[in-house]
């Protein structure tokens, strides 16, 4: 993940990470965590709610927004997965992403 050749050493060694589920768990916990950090970028988000999703989206900065869980694990250059769906939704969230081999948590 990381360039060696130095000229977009930075950029390359971010982790580009897709947020599947930004209700209110996601955006008071995780994503004021993850928008913070240095070494990611927030690559997608879905929800369902296109206004939500749009405020979500603008707020933390997310590079894209999708209302298809689908459709975010299609992100070029993705690397994980941050499943905060409703817990039912879990298993088939979690599932798809590790499919894709990405990673999950």
């Amino acid at each position: 993940m990381i360039n060696l050749d130095g000229d977009n050493m930075a950029e390359s060694s971010l982790a580009k990470i897709g947020l599947i589920g930004a209700g209110w768990w996601a955006t008071a916990n995780h994503l004021p965590v993850l928008a913070n950090r240095d070494d990611i970028e927030l690559a997608s988000v879905c929800r369902l709610g296109a206004d939500e999703l749009l405020q979500v989206k603008n707020k933390f900065g997310f590079t894209h927004a999708t209302e298809n869980y689908r459709e975010l694990l299609e992100t070029p250059g993705l690397t994980g997965v941050v499943v905060a769906s409703p817990h039912t939704l879990h298993f088939e969230h979690a599932m798809a992403a590790l499919k894709k081999g990405y990673h999950v948590m």
